[in-house]
């Protein structure tokens, strides 16, 4: 299944002036060099090519076509070097519109019948260090008796999203092969890294949400709204926020994963909000169940904490 999209263009009164088929028409006119022979290869009457251009030219205030004379075929019809313009930027016009069309349609029907679904990058290469063990040790730390990582997981629905998690650490990709969630090494130690290595196993897709694999409180509900909030508005960046205060996940729209792929250093997503007024516009906020939702684990406090509000959630 795919989209498609007839352009028009037109007047103040809503007709139709301009679109697919007059600059089919014009760009025979400049290969055939006759609006007659151009009318002819379309299979279309002459009266309605002439009264396609006449159209047209009225519209835009231009002429469209001259009439050339003599030559062995007696003359014809050349493009004026408007009607040129028009259809290089009717071209364009197009083009843009395809894209956008594309995007918006992968982005709304994302999961849904043969569309691919979004993208879900869990990030799990920190090494913890706050939290004491062995190197990532803390994902793997039990929550009422079940690892931090695998909770976290749990929240991301497998029909809204195809996870992919990333990590550097043995123990995280053993407990990733349990569970059945695909899983790859970062290149390196730094946010970056660890971005673009899910990326690039993910492949093309209209979006992707960026979750850190010590969130293990998110709850399901939440994610599923954050991905309705895009496909209701294909460009925006949508973060769960408690309190109308933004914190993660965060679900990146197709048009930032480029720039997402090309970060350097160990900052995330945010060195591409901050200062940058016209990302900042397309934030939408998606509001948590509760604030535990947005906590994170960094020490045996912070574990011992969601613990009990776990507990307090049962």
């Amino acid at each position: 299944m795919r989209p498609d999209l007839r352009a028009y263009l037109l007047d103040d009164d809503g007709r139709r002036v301009f679109g697919p088929g007059p600059v089919d028409l014009l760009e025979r006119v400049g290969e055939l060099g006759s609006l007659r022979a151009a009318a002819i290869e379309m299979g279309m009457a002459y009266t309605k090519a002439t009264r396609l251009v006449r159209d047209a030219e009225r519209a835009f205030g231009l002429a469209l076509t001259e009439r050339t004379v003599g030559g062995s075929g007696g003359g014809g019809s050349q493009l004026t070097a408007e009607a040129r313009e028009l259809i290089e930027r009717y071209r364009a016009f197009e083009r843009t519109s395809r894209r956008a069309l594309s995007a918006s349609y992968e982005t709304c029907f994302s999961g849904f019948v043969d569309a691919p679904r979004l993208g879900c990058v869990v990030m799990a290469s920190g090494e913890g260090a706050r939290f004491g063990g062995e190197p990532g040790g803390k994902l793997l730390a039990p929550l009422a008796g079940v690892p931090v990582l695998e909770r976290t997981l749990a929240a991301l629905p497998a029909d809204l999203l195809d996870v992919v998690v990333v990590t550097r650490w043995d123990a995280v990709e053993a407990l990733c092969e349990r569970l059945g969630v695909r899983c790859v090494r970062a290149g390196g130690p730094l946010k970056s890294d660890t971005m673009r290595a899910g990326l690039e196993a993910l492949g093309h897709r209209a979006g992707c949400l960026f979750v850190t694999g010590d969130q293990p409180l998110l709850r399901e509900g939440s994610v599923r709204s954050l991905v309705s909030a895009l496909t209701h508005e294909p460009t925006a960046i949508v973060r769960l926020a408690w309190q109308g205060r933004p914190a993660n996940p965060v679900l990146w729209p197709s048009d930032t994963l480029g720039a997402l792929a090309g970060l350097e250093g160990d900052a995330g997503g945010r060195v591409l909000l901050d200062g940058h007024s016209e990302l900042m516009c397309r934030v939408r906020l998606v509001e948590a169940t509760d604030e535990w939702e947005l906590a994170d684990v960094d020490t045996p406090d912070d574990l011992a904490r969601l613990e009990g509000a776990l507990a307090d959630r049962t």
